[in-house]
């Protein structure tokens, strides 16, 4: 029913756009359709279903508020790396409770500032709460290694 649907929410960090379809996501903002887009979960569990995380970095990935963690390798979603971010925020979990996963990006035109105009045309279905739409600062995005953490960004 909403497979195809682009959901404009705002999510722990800034509003975003959401769906089940990323080709769909990197066409409305008028990227490359093939630009990798980050997968958001609301739990901890859905996330050890898509990928796998190295002992070493449990503790840390658990004890994270706003950031991606990009895995490399195989992973139940795609054949190469992905990122993905497990939301915190009682709000936008509550949101994201009825989907297995959604692929999120910012609701801003490619490489440019927080337009509420863009953000509305682009979406298909509203998701509203108290906080209304805003733009805010961006997740922390790290590499995630079998030995080590890298910054991204």
């Amino acid at each position: 029913m909403f497979g195809d649907c682009v959901f404009l929410a705002q999510s722990d960090t800034t509003a975003g756009l959401l769906s089940l379809n990323p080709q769909k996501l990197n066409v409305k903002k008028g990227r490359e359709s093939n630009q990798k887009v980050i997968v958001t979960l609301d739990s901890f569990k859905k996330l050890k279903e898509l990928v796998r995380i190295p002992q070493k970095h449990k503790k840390r990935i658990r004890q994270s508020a706003k950031s991606t963690f990009v895995y490399k390798g195989k992973n139940r979603l795609v054949g190469h790396s992905l990122g993905v971010r497990v939301v915190r925020d009682l709000e936008h979990r509550e949101f994201l409770c009825f989907f297995p996963y959604v692929y999120s990006t910012s609701a801003n035109p490619h490489k440019q500032g927080f337009d509420l105009e863009f953000a509305l045309s682009c979406a298909e279905i509203y998701v509203m709460d108290k906080r209304g739409f805003c733009q805010s600062k961006a997740s922390r995005i790290f590499k995630v290694g079998n030995r080590n953490l890298r910054v991204v960004r």
